[in-house]
């Protein structure tokens, strides 16, 4: 009897402790949530039909000793080409513009109403000439005789041309010698006050020897009752219409 009580009270203890694990593990249950982590694995070994991407290869340049030496020295021939071509293409700039000045001065020196030639032939001939006649003479007449038959002739045959040279000469010597300009001056009032006293000394011995020749001749026409004087007067009168007629030619 006491046997038979006791195993139903074992059983019924047995049965409440089944039944609270049962209740424990169903509240677990329903608490978290129970992974599959082998699927999960299984899942991330698989692998994928799409191919994958390659892999970015990086290529890290590596100079040697040969090709740094090579380099520097294109460098540094480049480095002078730029400056020998810099350098060159001023002067180049430098002489055109060099090229125009003398262009544009030589413009203005030549005279646009006066003909160079053939004017500029007879002064070379003047001046060849000067110095032909004179090579036997003493050294100061050879030296100064072909520049005095130059500067006579060009002022004679190319007058305008003549004034421009001399307007030229005197403001490139005023700019760059301005004290030779000042002793040139005095030089030309020297040279023009001898110009002048030699000239009046010759005007005044041509008038004494015309009024000599004069008085010559009216004492001779008295004394022998020919017309002399009307046979000079025609001479010169001659001698006039010659040069005219060389002048207008």
């Amino acid at each position: 009897m006491l046997a038979a009580s006791a195993r139903s009270t074992s059983a019924k203890v047995a049965a409440g402790v089944s039944l609270a694990m049962i209740g424990a593990t169903s509240s677990t249950l329903v608490a978290k949530p129970i992974y599959n982590d082998e699927a999960s694995s299984s899942d991330a070994s698989k692998l994928s039909i799409y191919p994958e991407p390659d892999a970015k290869v990086e290529v890290v340049p590596v100079q040697t000793e040969l090709e740094r030496q090579v380099g520097s020295a294109r460098r540094a021939i480049s480095h002078v080409t730029a400056d020998t071509r810099s350098s060159v293409r001023s002067l180049i700039d430098r002489w055109i513009s060099v090229e125009r000045s003398i262009e544009g001065e030589v413009k203005s020196i030549i005279p646009p109403t006066e003909p160079l030639t053939p004017g500029l032939l007879y002064v070379g001939v003047a001046t060849l000439a000067g110095s032909i006649f004179t090579r036997y003479r003493a050294f100061p007449v050879r030296l100064l005789t072909p520049p005095l038959a130059l500067v006579v002739s060009l002022n004679y045959f190319n007058p305008n041309l003549a004034s421009n040279l001399g307007a030229y000469y005197t403001q490139v010597e005023h700019k760059y010698a301005p004290a030779l300009t000042e002793q040139r001056r005095t030089w030309q009032k020297h040279a023009q006050k001898y110009l002048d006293s030699t000239t009046n000394s010759m005007h005044e011995l041509k008038d004494k020897t015309e009024q000599g020749l004069r008085s010559g001749l009216h004492s001779v026409e008295q004394q022998t009752g020919l017309k002399v004087s009307q046979v000079v007067a025609a001479k010169d009168e001659a001698k006039s219409a010659i040069k005219d007629q060389i002048k207008a030619v």
